[in-house]
Formats: structure tokens, sequence, C-alpha cells
């Protein structure tokens, strides 16, 4: 009951923030998820406060620098070199010992990636014409995609997807995600994008369906990978940021390329 009333409460604050916080407000809100899932998965990898510290820095360094504007978003690849080789230099002069210092670089780059770079493609969509009504085309379907896919896995899910990475997940349960996704993606559209075509939708639909599920099954990898269940325990009833983040990560870049790309907005 805890969780579900959790999931409520977090929906409603999440659609209150997308239809009436101001640019800044939204700004500050990725910034903040970013930052916030950065500490999670530092922490899950990292063992050294210093270089958990870095990675969290660099991280946040590249989010503020992914949302800075047009400019700096051209030059983002640059930024990346700048955090691997500031990243590099601090890990070196951290270490006691050559061994493991290349991976634990590689883990920081990863988050560096993950979050500071992936979740800032949501400020880009809420820029696009429409900003707004996009974000909630591309979320509430991802959303949905959870909820169907839960539902369909408990009562008819008998196939798994990937055993080892997440037990739970099953190929029915992955079918019911669609239906959860094409649902949102039309309920969104008949409320508040009527322009757009039944066939664009349906292709964004299809596009979350992907980049949803799959996400959270990279999320498990990486806590399997690191002996966790959870990446944190910061909301009740669900763990971490991270464990409810996971679904929004890719699902951010793969909807803005596709409206950008494939709609043309």
């Amino acid at each position: 009951m805890k969780k579900v009333l959790t999931a409520i409460l977090l929906g409603v604050l999440v659609l209150a923030a997308v239809l009436w916080l101001p640019r800044i407000g939204i700004y500050i809100l990725i910034f903040a998820a970013v930052a916030a899932g950065l500490v999670e998965f530092a922490r899950m990898f990292l063992t050294d406060v210093v270089e958990r510290f870095a990675a969290v820095v660099a991280g946040c360094a590249m989010a503020l620098w992914m949302m800075a504007g047009p400019a700096w978003r051209a030059s983002a690849p640059l930024g990346l070199v700048l955090m691997l080789f500031a990243l590099a230099l601090l890990y070196m002069w951290r270490s006691r010992e050559l061994s493991g210092s290349a991976q634990r670089i590689g883990v920081a780059m990863l988050g560096v990636v993950y979050l500071g770079v992936s979740f800032p493609f949501w400020a880009w969509i809420f820029e696009m014409p429409l900003g707004r009504a996009l974000i909630l085309l591309a979320m509430v379907p991802a959303c949905l995609c959870d909820v169907f896919g839960l539902i369909a896995g408990k009562c008819l899910g008998r196939h798994k997807l990937a055993s080892m990475v997440s037990p739970n997940k099953t190929v029915e349960g992955l079918i019911g995600a669609l239906a959860g996704s094409l649902l949102g993606a039309f309920a969104v559209r008949y409320a508040i994008l009527p322009e757009l075509s039944a066939l664009a939708v349906a292709g964004l639909a299809v596009v979350i369906w992907i980049s949803s599920p799959f996400g959270d099954l990279v999320e498990s990898l990486m806590k399997r990978s690191c002996g966790v269940k959870d990446s944190g325990s910061v909301i009740p009833g669900h763990g971490g940021l991270l464990d409810r983040l996971d679904a929004l990560v890719f699902t951010g870049p793969a909807a803005y390329a596709y409206v950008k790309y494939v709609i043309g907005m």
C-alpha cells in the first residue's frame, strides 16, 4: 500500500511540476534529479569518498554543460573529454596502487554519461515548441509502461525476459508495457496534442516502449553488478531515486530524437 500511495504522490507532483513550474524551476528539478541520482550511483560503485565526490561533481558539471544553451551543447564532446581528463588526474593522484584505477575511472565516466548527459535531454524537450505537452507525451507512456508491464507480468507472466538481470521481468510483461505506452501516448494526444498525427504518436509510443523497460533493465544490470537490490532508500516502498528514474534515463534522449528528426518539430 505504501508503494502505491508513494507512486501516486510522485506522479501528481511531477505532473504539477511539468504543467506549472517556470523554466528555471524545471531546470532546477532536472539538475536536482541528476545530482541525487549521481550520489546514489557513486555510493554503489565507488568506495573512496573523494573519488565519489569527484564523480558526482563531474556528472553535475556535464549536466550543466548540456543545459547551458545551444553553443555549449554543440561542444558537449569536448566537455566529456575534459571530465575524463580531470577524473583520470584525480584518480591517479588518489590511487595507492594502479590495479583497478582504469575500472574506477570508467565507472565514474559511466555515471557522467548515464545521468549527466542522458537526463538533461528532458530540458531539451522542454525547449521545443509545445515543450510541456511533449514532456507529458513522453513521460506518461513511460510511467504506464511500468504499470501495465507489472500487471501483465504478475497476471500472465510465464516466459522470462532477462532472468539473470531482473528475474521478475517477463515477455508477457513487455507486451503489457506496449499496451500501456500506446494508451498513455494517445491519452495525452487526445487531451492536449490533437495536432499530432496518430501515426506519429504511435511511433513515439513504440520508441518509449523500447527505451523505458530496457532502461529499467540497464539499471538492474548495474545494481546486480555491484550486489545491491536497490540504489538507495530515499523513496518509501520504491528504494532509491535511480530506481524511479531508470525508465526515464533513455526515454528522454529517445523521445527527443524521435520528435526532432522523425516528427520534425
